[in-house]
């Protein structure tokens, strides 16, 4: 076992069991010891949202200016317990309840993940390259996991990603800066939002952790929520430049969202741990 997999998010949270899914049997609770993600943040239509939640007994957290919140994940999982895959993930910010509005600033999502314990992520949309993945994803966390062909590239100073469905249609793609070093432009709007106090208390936490929640569907016909760890060593987060960076949605997400990127986090190498779903 390498010191990725000796990490103290997994003793905190161990593999402690198996489960059988149509691909054959897995381990439990999901692991990832090492990998390289992106995040990208940012804000949406709350009207548009809004629609998209109208099966689920959830409410979009909205901004003083009356903006949805959501962010896509790209993220490769090079050594994890189901084996190595990737995942194209949106995700917008919920709440089981109405709850006042948030700060309209372009790092609020991170704030409300540190801060505000009524902030769920709902996995909207998500897919993976593995057959294995998908099917734990379905078959046993209950979200709306389906196959991609997808790849995250890094060239330049960019990294760049393009996903499609198993169809080959396409799902996601851009280019973004990847910077080496955290930004302190970045660092003091940060500091500036979260305060002093809740600034150190983030930096000092070994993981941070967040709640994910699933869409009603025929495995979980409620919404419930899974929490979430996540390590990264070197986590370097940047302000989107609408000059140099770029992303776009595939036909079928090209309007649901009405996407305006915020900023963008890099993060590796990485540790993460997903408990099972409780209903909320």
């Amino acid at each position: 076992m390498n010191e990725h997999h000796d990490h103290e998010l997994f003793q905190q949270y161990p593999l402690t069991g198996e489960a059988e899914i149509s691909t054959g049997v897995v381990p439990t609770p999901y692991h990832t010891y090492d990998g390289q993600g992106t995040f990208i943040g940012g804000f949406a239509d709350l009207a548009k949202i809004t629609n998209l939640l109208q099966d689920e007994q959830l409410y979009p957290i909205r901004t003083t200016r009356g903006r949805a919140v959501m962010g896509v994940w790209a993220v490769d999982f090079t050594d994890a317990s189901l084996g190595a895959h990737n995942e194209l993930q949106f995700s917008i910010l919920v709440s089981s309840t109405q709850t006042p509005a948030i700060e309209d600033h372009p790092l609020t999502l991170l704030k409300a993940l540190f801060m505000n314990p009524d902030a769920l992520m709902l996995c909207y949309g998500l897919w993976n390259n593995t057959e294995t993945a998908v099917a734990y994803n379905r078959e046993l966390l209950g979200l709306p996991a389906q196959l991609n062909q997808g790849r995250r590239q890094e060239e330049n100073g960019f990294l760049s990603f393009h996903f499609e469905d198993e169809n080959g249609e396409r799902l996601f793609s851009g280019k973004v800066a990847k910077a080496t070093k955290a930004s302190p432009k970045v660092g003091w709007s940060l500091f500036r939002l979260l305060g002093l106090r809740q600034t150190m208390n983030a930096l000092s936490q070994p993981y941070l952790g967040a709640k994910v929640v699933n869409p009603v569907g025929d495995v979980l016909p409620y919404n419930a929520a899974a929490q979430s760890y996540l390590a990264a060593d070197n986590p370097i987060v940047q302000f989107f430049d609408g000059a140099a960076d770029s992303v776009s949605f595939g036909p079928a997400f090209a309007d649901k969202f009405n996407f305006q990127p915020q900023f963008v986090e890099h993060f590796a190498p990485f540790r993460f741990v997903y408990l099972h779903p409780e209903k909320l």
